[in-house]
């Protein structure tokens, strides 16, 4: 059995007009497309859709299926990517080999980044009624994962609690919260209500990372440091400050950052633990290797990896999801059957990979 830790959808207009609360409905997300057919979100009268002050510089309008001609260069059906049809969206996991998918956006990847969190709470809690709904079309095979922004963080609080209700299976959020660490004080209603409620906690790649665009406009810099440096400021959140041992519920996964630097970015930490002069201890009382083995910690990775076997070899074979990322368009088809034909891993890694670690995550 495969389950797919990290998969994806785009959502539509038709999620906000329908699920949100009339209160905010008037300030719902809306969608606006150029002469080629590129689809982009206007957020709170707002949008980062602009010409690009150099050429190359990154122009996200990516966060919606594309329109016009531009659609039909989609590897998958407009009905699969947006979870219209939910028929087509099992036939291509029936061709990628998948049996259970788990359920991240794609424009709302970058939820906690809102300035309004009261308006990010309000599309949170219209898009978790809708996906629960959806994934109860096929509950056997896709599985959906809610969203809160921790901007308001009273208000995630309360949202955590309806996606516990709502049956969803976690709650992602960013690595970082604008300029604010995870663990900062004002998001402890959070946490506090998730470790209540044992709901694992997802902190997905974030491609809004203000302070890495100003210092690299150029997408290709951009891209290299702007997707993981959030997810590596989560993890330093979770490891080194404390939030295992105040939350001791709490399990964490970190997705679609890699997991090739685990061990040496672990390794890095546990110099500075040992150091006395770094007064670690004032934070945490074990070391960070010890909560990294303390199996609440998971990582994403796809199947085609070249340093999975390593990676396996540094880490153990209990911490790694295989992590699809469809539909998105930079990902490689068929990374399922790549990682169950490899001869660099084990039978015990490939199963537990493509299996018992998501079902430990996710708590199937």
């Amino acid at each position: 059995m495969i389950v797919d830790a990290d998969g994806h959808l785009f959502e539509t207009e038709e999620v906000f007009e329908e699920y949100m609360e009339p209160a905010l409905r008037n300030y719902r997300p809306r969608l606006m497309s150029d002469d080629e057919g590129h689809n982009f979100w206007v957020v709170d009268g707002s949008t980062h859709y602009r010409r690009p002050p150099i050429p190359g510089a990154f122009n996200p309008g990516t966060g919606a299926p594309p329109g016009g001609e531009l659609a039909r260069y989609r590897r998958a059906s407009v009905g699969s990517q947006t979870l219209s049809n939910v028929k087509e969206r099992l036939e291509d996991l029936d061709k990628e080999g998948i049996d259970v998918q788990y359920l991240y956006p794609s424009f709302l990847l970058h939820i906690n980044s809102w300035e309004d969190g009261v308006l990010g709470n309000g599309v949170c809690h219209a898009y978790n009624i809708w996906l629960a709904k959806v994934c109860a079309q096929a509950a056997d095979r896709l599985k959906g994962v809610g969203l809160v922004c921790l901007r308001d963080p009273e208000g995630a609080a309360r949202e955590v609690k309806r996606i516990k209700e709502l049956g969803l299976a976690a709650v992602m959020i960013n690595g970082t919260v604008g300029l604010k660490s995870l663990e900062h004080a004002d998001h402890e209603p959070f946490f506090v209500e998730a470790d209540r409620l044992r709901l694992p906690i997802a902190v997905h790649f974030s491609f809004d990372q203000t302070a890495t665009r100003e210092l690299f406009p150029h997408l290709f810099p951009y891209r290299v440091l702007g997707g993981i440096l959030p997810i590596m400021a989560g993890f330093t959140s979770v490891i080194c400050s404390g939030l295992m041992e105040r939350y001791p519920k709490l399990r964490f996964a970190f997705l679609e950052g890699g997991c090739s630097w685990v061990a040496a970015y672990t390794e890095r930490m546990d110099d500075h633990f040992e150091n006395p002069r770094y007064n670690a201890r004032q934070l945490i009382s074990r070391s960070p290797s010890e909560y990294l083995n303390s199996g609440r910690i998971f990582f994403g990775c796809e199947g085609n990896e070249g340093s999975l076997s390593r990676v396996v070899q540094e880490l153990g074979e209990d911490k790694l999801m295989y992590s699809s990322d469809y539909p998105h368009a930079d990902r490689t088809e068929g990374t399922a059957r790549i990682l169950r034909g490899r001869d660099d891993l084990s039978e015990s890694a490939k199963k537990k990979i493509m299996e018992e670690n998501a079902r430990r995550f996710y708590r199937i």
